[in-house]
């Protein structure tokens, strides 16, 4: 009987993974993951950031593990010699805002992600025109610049904790969950597309988008919805100074550089939640297009190569994570759900964070209590005043 199932391989599953097995108490590791391309996997399809620009300190805190994970990530992921390149750029985190509410929010921001050891620097237009000349900053009143934070090869860092786990011990299969066997206080079996039953001890459902399904099969309700984000790749003649990921806190699209070119994306709240992989390029051109060029001159004759679309679990209540045992239900089932594309950021710091409430008993390090489930039961949403995702 394997001492964990955790559902679901992506960046969430395969930090749990690593972090259980590379501790050496947790007993049998099984990860369930369908598609070990991760061909829809929302990982590989984001734009890899990590950042610092948060409200919440318990945010802040989960991406200063990123950084450190992650800054070190060939060292802490090599298998034989063979370390992993996730290519981090630290060019920088740039939100801007405009009007007194945007100011008093980039402001009240600041002063929370400074007091928690975050370095950003509070700029004014002047400054802002000083740092990154290419930009159009007549309408811009503040800005937070976080020159630390960046971006990573999100399906290198993926693959990277995957591979990493397996060498650690965790076994991963190729199958998919389509029931949960549960009795009066436990989930007791796994059943498996293949005909497979797992008994379990633990279940841990990290299934990203797909989690909501999980936790019905048990009668737990999440407010967890896919919400689709289509990212754009375009080239520019024109050389700019290096830019930061660049974005107007209350107004929309980001851009950030990526290879020859430059990448933006933005989730697409004007529809029904669910899945929809179409990319629409005259959405591109109609809602992105006009910030992007209004923003930087030099984007006016971009060139759009390719488009793709993801998907975000998103948590309708309030944007952040959902994790923790079940309370009130089963007491051997587990989520961590609802991160509202945060996740490749905050994924090591939850793979630690699960390992210890799995193996200690509770939070050892970041105390992700007010993230639980309880929350949900009680409608009381924690409000993150960072853009929304």
């Amino acid at each position: 009987m394997p001492d964990f199932v955790i559902i679901g391989g992506g960046i969430m599953g395969s930090s749990i993974a690593y972090h259980l097995a590379g501790s050496g108490r947790a007993g049998e590791v099984v990860v369930i993951e369908p598609d070990p391309t991760y061909e829809f996997a929302a990982t590989p399809r984001s734009t890899g950031g990590v950042r610092q620009l948060f409200s919440v300190p318990e945010n802040i805190w989960m991406s200063q593990y990123g950084h450190q994970v992650y800054g070190n990530f060939a060292a802490l992921m090599a298998v034989n010699g063979d370390a992993p390149d996730i290519n981090f750029r630290h060019q920088g985190y740039l939100f801007m805002g405009s009007g007194r509410e945007d100011v008093k929010t980039l402001i009240a921001n600041w002063e929370v992600q400074a007091a928690n050891g975050a370095r950003v620097e509070l700029l004014d237009r002047k400054g802002l025109k000083h740092r990154f000349p290419s930009l159009t900053v007549e309408d811009i009143d503040a800005a937070v610049f976080s020159p630390d934070d960046g971006f990573i090869d999100p399906y290198s860092a993926l693959m990277g904790f995957r591979r990493k786990a397996i060498s650690l011990g965790a076994t991963y299969l190729k199958d998919r969950v389509v029931g949960l066997e549960a009795g009066r206080k436990k989930v007791e079996r796994v059943v498996l597309e293949s005909g497979r039953r797992l008994d379990a001890k633990v279940v841990v459902n990290v299934a990203n988008c797909w989690g909501p399904e999980i936790c019905a099969m048990v009668g737990m309700k999440v407010p967890v919805y896919p919400m689709r984000r289509m990212t754009f790749y375009y080239e520019i003649r024109e050389t700019l100074e290096p830019m930061a990921l660049t974005r107007h806190i209350s107004k929309g699209a980001s851009f950030r550089p990526e290879g020859a070119g430059y990448i933006s994306g933005l989730t697409k709240y004007d529809e029904p939640a669910g899945f929809n992989w179409e990319v629409d390029y005259n959405w591109f051109e109609q809602r992105i297009w006009p910030q992007l060029a209004h923003r930087v001159k030099a984007f006016e004759a971009l060139k759009v190569k390719r488009g793709w679309s993801g998907h975000y679990d998103q948590n309708s209540l309030d944007g952040n994570v959902i994790v923790g045992r079940w309370i009130g239900g089963l007491e051997n089932f587990y989520i961590a759900l609802g991160f509202s594309g945060h996740g490749l950021q905050h994924g090591p710091a939850m793979g630690r964070a699960m390992k210890e409430l799995l193996l200690d008993g509770g939070y050892q390090t970041i105390d992700l209590s007010r993230f639980s489930y309880q929350r949900v039961l009680d409608n009381a949403p924690i409000a993150e005043f960072g853009p929304v995702a």
